[in-house]
């Protein structure tokens, strides 16, 4: 996946009305799903580029989706709905990654380095999650899509890596 693809669909998505924006945020989940449903089986390099393709589909859509309650072109429950479905996307994702079995020691680095960064767009997920919880003392929206932002980075920082390899 071009690393930059997640945020050109972003800026597409932010730039259309409320409306079809709720319908974009739904369509951008499904081809991720589809993905990990009919993921095949082959080296570590792809399967963690298979997650990590996912995962930044995930992270993307959940991005789009604070910005959109921060406008005030989303509610609380949807911005919620839509974290709670990438989070478990993210998941999914990781599971994949753990259950591989590496073959050699630039395979388990390779997977240990997914699980690290995987761990991290987690985190992003549960400051996300607590940001729309928050009305008071809490991380802001804002916040949430800063972690976010920065796991996206790390992703697209390991979706080179798997590639050059």
């Amino acid at each position: 996946m071009d690393p930059g693809a997640a945020r050109r669909l972003e800026a597409k998505v932010l730039n259309t009305p409320a409306s079809a924006a709720s319908r974009k945020l739904l369509a951008a989940l499904a081809p991720a799903a589809l993905a990990v449903l009919t993921a095949c089986s082959g080296s570590t390099s792809e399967s963690v580029s298979t997650a990590v393709q996912d995962t930044s589909s995930a992270v993307a859509t959940a991005r789009i989706a604070l910005r959109q309650d921060l406008d005030g072109k989303l509610t609380r429950a949807a911005t919620a709905t839509t974290l709670d479905d990438a989070l478990k996307e993210a998941q999914t994702s990781r599971d994949a990654v753990l259950k591989l079995s590496p073959a050699g020691q630039e395979d388990r680095d390779t997977q240990k380095q997914a699980l690290e960064v995987l761990d991290q767009c987690a985190a992003g997920f549960a400051t996300a999650r607590a940001s729309l919880a928050s009305d008071t003392g809490g991380p802001s929206l804002s916040d949430g899509d800063e972690a976010l932002a920065d796991a996206q980075d790390a992703l697209d920082d390991l979706s080179q890596k798997v590639g050059s390899k």
